[in-house]
């Protein structure tokens, strides 16, 4: 499977936007959907952002050994979203997702962080 409909593929999966992968991307959305069309190649570093947004290897979105439950589902995603965890998503507010994803594409030692920062910030006040 080619990138383009993977990307594609991985991204009506979790329920997400054209504009919110463009936004994590720091790209328009228009150039997400030219990615998705095949109409513009794709960098390398944005790949390696997808792949760690999505929590996979770059060798599975450029086509290697792509996840199994991508190739082997032909869903109609225009007619229903059965994964739980995608509906779950879907019904987060557009700051609770961007947060989500932020935690997601970061590095093990940025999700530390980022749960340090929240704690610190929901934590209640001593007097």
């Amino acid at each position: 499977m080619h990138y383009v409909e993977l990307i594609k593929q991985l991204r009506r999966r979790n329920g997400l936007t054209q504009q919110q992968v463009a936004d994590f991307l720091h790209i328009d959305r228009s150039t997400y959907a030219y990615y998705e069309s095949g109409r513009t190649k794709i960098s390398v570093e944005a790949l390696l952002h997808l792949a760690r947004l999505y929590q996979i290897t770059l060798g599975q979105i450029v086509g290697e050994n792509a996840p199994a439950e991508v190739l082997a589902d032909d869903t109609d995603y225009s007619t229903a979203l059965i994964d739980d965890s995608i509906v779950r998503f879907a019904q987060l507010n557009r700051e609770e997702q961007y947060l989500v994803i932020l935690y997601r594409s970061g590095t093990d030692e940025q999700r530390r962080e980022l749960l340090v920062q929240a704690n610190d910030l929901t934590a209640p006040e001593s007097e």
